[in-house]
């Protein structure tokens, strides 16, 4: 596995996280902090407005609209 097969693979495993975080998150703003938090030691080179971003549309995927 090359570096990008590696970093890949920390990216996949990151939004599995974060995926189990909008579940266990009991708002959107909770789940943005953990999911940000985590990416600091886990991928750092993605930026938080994307982390957000991205978390924000998990949630309404698996809440709905209601933020």
């Amino acid at each position: 596995m090359g570096m990008s097969g590696f970093i890949l693979s920390l990216e996949e495993a990151y939004w599995d996280s974060v995926a189990e975080i909008v579940k266990d998150s009991l708002n959107v703003t909770e789940a943005m902090d953990r999911a940000v938090s985590l990416s600091k030691p886990m991928v750092p080179h993605l930026e938080t407005e994307h982390v957000k971003d991205s978390v924000g549309e998990m949630w309404s995927d698996v809440w709905g609209n209601n933020l």
